[in-house]
């Protein structure tokens, strides 16, 4: 029962309380305690924690996103308190949210093995948009690479020009940190505001960094032209940022990119990703 069940904005003085709920409910995927400033500095949107009878038992995040839709994540709920209605609260409180910030899109990912969470974006009316696969490539030993003369992108409309025709070939998304961003204008010029499109002049192009983490790993959130010029860009760049690895999250009826990142030496993850849409 959730009677007593109240869901807030989180606060500083609650940061142990959420770290240690996705400790709790995510004990080999954690990352809040390094985002836990970033995700508490998003200008719009919300990070709500879930309080029953004042315990902390639940967190989840809204984040809006460039072309205004939302993006829902982090949903975690301590698993002494799971089975209670604790998460189709917090989703409710994800569409209550979407309505006083007038967003009519949600969108959110999860694994394509985790019913679970598919089941609970259903419930709530969230239907399948895309599927995705995964590949990592590791950085923590030295990796040659050849000179190159890619360059971060400055001028938005070039930057679109570049990108808005890859569309198609990555099923409308460019993904970074296993964010689904919608691949559009606004995207783009969000993209070169943040310094994460990269060309060489020869028609190659990369989206390129993180949204967080960035020691962690550097993402190919997607690329255009010839794979093995975009590939070495990445290589180089990721080693210069000091990263870990680098990932690639593609569709999964993109073969010719599936084929290129395994030439490349990248490893595919053990299963792939879907992300559901949602309409207020």
């Amino acid at each position: 029962m959730t009677e007593n069940l109240v869901i807030r904005p989180i606060e500083e003085k609650d940061r142990t309380a959420v770290i240690s709920v996705e400790g709790k409910s995510m004990p080999h995927w954690r990352y809040v305690e390094r985002v836990f400033d970033q995700f508490m500095s998003h200008p719009t949107g919300e990070f709500s924690i879930a309080e029953l009878d004042g315990r902390p038992v639940g967190i989840a995040k809204f984040t809006t996103m460039p072309e205004g839709s939302a993006w829902v994540e982090t949903l975690r709920v301590d698993p002494a308190y799971q089975g209670r209605g604790i998460g189709k609260s917090l989703y409710t409180r994800f569409f209550d949210t979407a309505k006083s910030q007038h967003v009519e899109i949600l969108r959110m990912y999860t694994g394509m093995q985790n019913k679970v969470s598919r089941g609970l974006a259903e419930h709530f009316g969230f239907g399948l948009e895309a599927s995705f696969y995964g590949a990592n490539f590791g950085l923590e030993s030295p990796h040659p690479t050849k000179p190159h003369s890619f360059k971060p992108v400055s001028d938005t409309n070039k930057a679109a020009d570049l990108l808005m025709p890859l569309s198609d070939n990555w099923n409308g998304f460019m993904v970074m940190n296993r964010t689904f961003y919608k691949l559009t204008p606004e995207l783009c010029n969000y993209l070169v505001a943040h310094g994460r499109v990269f060309a060489d002049g020869s028609g190659n192009v990369v989206a390129f960094g993180a949204r967080f983490m960035p020691d962690v790993s550097q993402h190919i959130g997607l690329f255009g032209g010839d794979a093995a010029a975009c590939f070495n860009f990445a290589v180089a760049e990721g080693q210069v940022r000091q990263a870990q690895s680098l990932a690639c999250l593609f569709p999964v009826m993109a073969d010719a990119t599936r084929f290129a990142l395994a030439d490349a030496g990248f490893e595919e993850t053990p299963a792939g990703f879907i992300v559901m849409k949602g309409n207020v």
